[in-house]
């Protein structure tokens, strides 16, 4: 019996579809994609999560994140002009209710981190290694009352420093809507505005709208130098000395700009780095409810010898109901890896904090209480085949880990390989230069050697009965000449 060749061809293509069910479902023309927008503070962590994601998942997804600033990254929210937003404010309580209960769309304020605002400084080394500013003197130099760092009540708190007479004192601030600005004009209006018990009135700045002496939008004295975003900050810092700022605590190490030292709560000097973040976290109540308003939660000048005074929660805006199909869904998994074990040890990288164990808690309850649409959800494969969990990854439509809708710890890219080769040989020959220069010491001024000095005396003695003895033979022979010259009848007439 003949079997056609229509038949053959049949069984094959059969086959051929069989052994390929799987993999067919990794195959797909459509990209997912999700845009959010806010702080420039967490940009770096956000831009590092969204390439892991993209790395890890199968089918092709978009990912990306505009560093626009809290204020215009909030404005985005409100208007839905992202999936979700950044901050590292809250939003106003007028805000809130207009959109949760004019609008209908509740929404939560989700923290995921904590961070801190430093002030940074460009005094020239040769000046001074050092910098201590209270509040009351930086609300000063801020409001441009006070214009030179030769000013008293700098002195007075750095007698030390080695200032040039009239020295200008640069100050740059941020343009358009910051949370940067705004943390530190909270923390100037708190501890030297109207109500300050040390200086009142120090700070009488108010925003562009006069309503309020503290926000995101200063209306700054008109000599100062206004850059956009955390790495102009930085920038203008680094190129101009005898300069001041603010910006993002974790910016400024990378960046290597000098930090000035801020007097707590409790009457101590520390700087970002020396200083405990994390305790400011614990000092206060958050509300029952993350759907509730959070406009009244600080974390300003919190007590305790080792807190930094300007500290903040860095938040996620997240609608409750999601309507953006896909794209809800991979936000539901980005908010998840950046609430994650992985994601909470990788914000120290930028010089943030994890959350506290609590809020952590209370943050993923939060996420997990959203309602994510009608499409299916994305799944993490930690281990083969597993989850964290230790159950068995589905995929979409069945597909398992090589399917779509999975992001695989076990897929990754040579690039992220190599950066991370690169990565630990730097951090060894920095350890390596800093374990050098830890035993290196500084050699002594030959004049303060004592050793030196008698050697240089003797030396000196001996240089000058040589230049004397010379001096005498000079003299000897200058002497017989002139003798020579008068048939030796010449006389010095010394008596």
């Amino acid at each position: 019996m003949k079997i056609s060749a229509a038949l053959v061809a049949l069984f094959v293509a059969l086959a051929a579809n069989g052994a390929s069910a799987q993999l067919a479902n990794i195959e797909s023309d459509k990209v997912f994609e999700l845009h959010g927008s806010g702080t420039t503070n967490p940009q770096r962590f956000f831009w590092k999560v969204m390439d892991i994601l993209e790395e890890r998942a199968a089918n092709p997804i978009k990912l990306t994140y505009r560093g626009v600033g809290s204020s215009t990254g909030q404005k985005d929210f409100k208007a839905d002009q992202n999936h979700f937003g950044a901050g590292d404010i809250p939003f106003k309580q007028a805000d809130h209710t207009e959109i949760s209960t004019t609008n209908g769309k509740p929404f939560f304020h989700i923290p995921f981190q904590l961070g801190a605002i430093g002030i940074f400084h460009s005094v020239p080394d040769s000046a001074g290694k050092k910098v201590e500013l209270d509040a009351c003197t930086l609300a000063k130099i801020f409001s441009r009352t006070i214009k030179y760092w030769d000013h008293e009540d700098i002195k007075k708190l750095n007698p030390t420093l080695n200032i040039p007479a009239n020295q200008a004192i640069k100050v740059a601030t941020r343009t358009k809507g910051s949370s940067s600005t705004s943390l530190t004009s909270q923390y100037l209006d708190l501890l030297a505005g109207a109500n300050s018990q040390e200086c009142p009135g120090a700070w009488s700045l108010k925003t562009t709208d006069g309503t309020k002496t503290y926000g995101s939008v200063i209306d700054w004295p008109a000599d100062v130098e206004k850059v956009e975003g955390s790495s102009g900050m930085s920038s203008y810092l680094g190129k101009n000395e005898w300069a001041i700022g603010y910006v993002d605590a974790g910016h400024g190490w990378e960046k290597n700009l000098k930090e000035v030292e801020l007097k707590n709560k409790n009457g101590k000097w520390v700087t970002s780095k020396t200083a405990e973040i994390a305790k400011a976290g614990t000092s206060v109540t958050l509300p029952s409810s993350f759907k509730d308003s959070w406009h009244d939660i600080s974390l300003m000048n919190a007590a305790g010898d080792t807190t930094f005074p300007i500290c903040t929660f860095s938040y996620m805006y997240i609608h409750e109901t999601q309507l953006d199909g896909e794209s809800a869904r991979l936000l539901e998994a980005f908010a998840t890896f950046v609430l994650s074990d992985e994601g909470q040890g990788m914000l120290q990288d930028f010089g943030f904090v994890k959350l506290a164990t609590d809020t952590l808690t209370k943050s993923r309850a939060a996420l997990a209480s959203v309602n994510w649409g009608t499409k299916t959800a994305w799944e993490f494969e930690t281990a083969t085949g597993k989850n964290k969990d230790g159950n068995a990854i589905v995929g979409a439509g069945g597909s398992g880990p090589n399917g779509q809708k999975v992001f695989s710890v076990k897929r990754g890219a040579w690039g992220d390989y190599e950066r991370g080769v690169i990565k630990s040989d730097l951090e060894k020959l920095a350890a390596r230069v800093a374990t050098l220069e830890g035993h290196h010491e500084e050699p002594v001024p030959w004049y303060e050697d004592p050793q030196n000095q008698i050697d240089s005396a003797l030396a000196l003695g001996s240089i000058a009965f040589i230049l004397g003895f010379i001096g005498t033979v000079l003299g000897g022979v200058a002497l017989t000449r002139i003798k020579r010259a008068t048939g030796g009848k010449y006389s010095s007439n010394i008596v």
